[in-house]
């Protein structure tokens, strides 16, 4: 048998997501030069090691001792290439492998080691521009140096000074971290600092675990802030280590500072720039982070000139123009495509508030929507609406292409819809009154936000509910609701014009559920002022179909439960429940049979609907002249339902015909008190008087009923 010109290492447990995946991508390298593979199983449950039987040379089981370094270097003890290699499960080899194949080919006496470039995901949109990190590491070679591996996690060759070869087109791609949950990546934390929390025991001082323990940490435990400014200190200290780990460690200190605000941002800013201006890591995850922190000072143009800086390294960067050993001492954060797009939508805010909007329309050109997380969909609606309302420039065409992005179903379908779902919630508020009155008050006003989705019409809600707002015509207003698959995203605030437009609603031959109606009423009802306006302009012609009822009656009882009665004046306050009375009175019919509605059968009936029928005859009797009778239903239905009890007291202290009685009705009561005056409470004749028709009309001013 030839021998194997490359060994390939790997160790796994219960990788059954993955495994497969990785061993499939290694199979051209397979077939393109001799190799071997050979597998350690560590303990699989899941099915993992029969996938591994149909591809490896050599397949052995490694009992776990909490050391990674132990279970690699058994898989090296069993190889018996010239090189060796290792990847994980959760990795894949690119495509693209060209530069190792060379560097295998060519590699000269001394060319012992080599680093792959590891692409390190942080989102479910892989490759094509997702959210990652790349960060170089040895994962080459020779096997006659007989190099060992160290250290209980993040194992590594300890190599001194020995150089080594950066194969930067080398990609391991790597998702570990997207997929797992939360549990697992919490035990998987847990176990990962337990390991290097004993290794800082035993050297306190070193650079290299303090930053792995910040990287593995994340931000997850109070420690972690103790972390940073160990790493920090040793880093001024110039320990050993200092000049190759420190850039890392002060950027690590950056974001450490900008998430948790320690008062040292500005410093540790200073001194990256300072100690190691030509880092990658300074030039562009410490660039990216001071803009942010530039704009949140409210220095747009310091925000502009760090966007600008982060730009000309990424360009740097992208072309291979920087110190590639930087990469073999951390993960860049803020590379790739998803921070490029987070820093232009930064940039163009800022462009923006400098009062330059063709640079901000510049910059909104091209955005891809289906790489953005929920931030950016929010950082994207805010600079539509803003530049669109303070200039006149032609945003139609940007738009609409970002809305096609934005729907386009990448990485899945589910993705896309939670995108579109959070930008319609988010524009929404640019139509609500109070704010487009607060945009006219602003000094670059220059038309209202909302007119951004114009263009949309036809496509999404947004752009509907803008056309509305901008008529006034009830027919026009009933045929753009007519034409809304989606009436339930729509502005409360849209509905509420059409409505005092004079559109009709809900719509005729469009069926709407209770639960919908009150949906929208409760929408409508977090303004209270068009709730009763549109309560009165109900009044005026109240339907006599159920579903028109039944709206109009969901408007009455939503005015009921937002009307604050202890405050409320005289005439609003009689004209609301007058109203509710009215409404009931015809509502009630058609939802119970005649039998349901008598007297004693109210107790079958919701409580509410108990006391709207009180309600609507306690009118009925007072218009009749008994004013008795009316307090005495109120008090009834305030029985059946407490929940009413402000709203029965403001009518037995507003309503005319109690507080002012007539005079010839102030005259019966005294005389009936008279009488009753000369009896006993307990005499019959007191309950028989009291069982009369004319002691009824004046009860309550006899009693001094509340």
């Amino acid at each position: 048998m030839t021998k194997p010109v490359l060994s390939i290492g790997i160790i796994f447990k219960n990788e059954i997501r993955c495994i497969e995946r990785c061993l499939k991508s290694l199979q051209p390298l397979r077939e393109a030069i001799p190799c071997e593979l050979v597998m350690a199983d560590t303990g699989s449950e899941d099915g993992s090691r029969a996938v591994a039987e149909q591809y490896a040379d050599i397949l052995f089981d490694f009992p776990w001792i909490n050391d990674f370094s132990a279970a690699r270097n058994a898989v090296m003890d069993r190889c018996s290439g010239a090189w060796y290699m290792s990847i994980d499960c959760d990795e894949w080899l690119d495509a693209d492998f060209a530069q190792l194949l060379q560097f295998l080919a060519v590699a000269k006496e001394g060319d012992n080691y080599a680093a792959v470039t590891i692409r390190n995901y942080k989102s479910e949109q892989l490759e094509n521009g997702g959210m990652y990190g790349d960060f170089s590491t040895g994962r080459l070679m020779r096997m006659s140096t007989g190099i060992r591996y160290t250290g209980l996690i993040h194992e590594r060759w300890d190599m001194g000074s020995a150089s080594i070869s950066l194969l930067e087109r080398v990609i391991f791609h790597h998702d570990g971290y997207v997929y797992a949950d939360a549990e697992a990546a919490k035990v998987k934390t847990e176990r990962n600092m337990g390991l290097l929390k004993q290794e800082l025991e035993n050297d306190p001082d070193s650079l290299l675990l303090l930053m792995q323990c910040i990287e593995s940490d994340g931000g997850e435990t109070p420690e972690y802030t103790d972390y940073v400014y160990r790493g920090v200190e040793g880093v001024k200290e110039k320990r050993q280590g200092w000049q190759m780990f420190g850039a890392s460690i002060i950027r690590h200190a950056v974001m450490a500072a900008t998430v948790k605000n320690l008062p040292e941002l500005d410093e540790w800013i200073a001194m990256a720039e300072e100690w190691f201006p030509d880092s990658v890591f300074t030039r562009i995850d410490v660039q990216y982070l001071a803009m942010g922190q530039r704009f949140n000072k409210e220095d747009y143009l310091g925000a502009i000139c760090r966007g600008d800086a982060y730009f000309r390294a990424m360009e740097d960067f992208k072309a291979g123009n920087y110190n590639r050993t930087d990469l073999l001492c951390g993960t860049l954060g803020m590379d790739g495509k998803f921070w490029r797009q987070s820093a232009q939508l930064f940039m163009a805010a800022a462009y923006l508030m400098e009062r330059q909007p063709e640079q901000c329309l510049e910059l909104l050109r091209g955005l891809d929507a289906t790489i953005m997380d929920m931030k950016q969909v929010k950082d994207s609606v805010r600079n539509f609406t803003h530049l669109y309302s303070r200039s006149m420039l032609d945003t139609e065409p940007v738009l609409t292409a970002f809305w096609d992005s934005l729907t386009t179903p990448k990485p899945s379908q589910e993705k896309a819809d939670a995108r579109k779902a959070e930008f319609i919630r988010l524009a929404c508020d640019v139509f609500h009154p109070v704010y487009r009155d607060g945009e006219t008050r602003e000094g670059d006003f220059c038309r209202h936000a909302y007119g951004v989705f114009l263009p949309l019409a036809g496509k999404c809600v947004l752009g509907d509910a803008a056309r509305m707002l901008e008529t006034r015509e009830p027919a026009q207003l009933e045929a753009l609701l007519a034409g809304l698959d989606d009436l339930e995203t729509l502005p409360p605030y849209v509905l509420t014009h059409a409505l005092r437009c004079g559109a009709e609603f809900p719509l005729p031959g469009r069926p709407l559920a209770i639960e919908k109606m009150d949906a929208f009423i409760s929408g409508i009802a977090k303004e209270e002022g068009e709730l009763f306006a549109l309560v009165r302009q109900a009044a005026e012609n109240i339907p006599d179909h159920a579903q028109g009822l039944a709206w109009v009656r969901g408007l009455c009882m939503a005015a009921l439960k937002a009307c604050e009665w202890k405050k409320e004046d005289e005439e609003p306050g009689l004209f609301l429940a007058r109203t509710f009375a009215r409404v009931e009175r015809m509502y009630l019919p058609l939802c119970y049979a005649p039998g349901a509605l008598d007297g004693e059968n109210l107790f079958l009936l919701p409580p509410m609907h108990r006391f709207g029928w009180y309600c609507a005859q306690a009118f009925d009797v007072l218009d009749g002249g008994d004013a008795a009778g009316y307090v005495r239903l109120l008090r009834e239905g305030l029985r059946v339902c407490e929940g009413v009890k402000d709203m029965v007291e403001f009518l037995l202290n507003n309503t005319p015909e109690l507080n002012a009685p007539s005079d010839e009705l102030k005259a019966m009561a005294e005389q009936i008190r008279a009488v009753l005056a000369n009896f006993s409470p307990d005499d019959p004749a007191v309950a028989a008087l009291k069982q009369s028709e004319v002691y009824q009309k004046v009860a309550y001013l006899i009693e001094q009923t509340d």
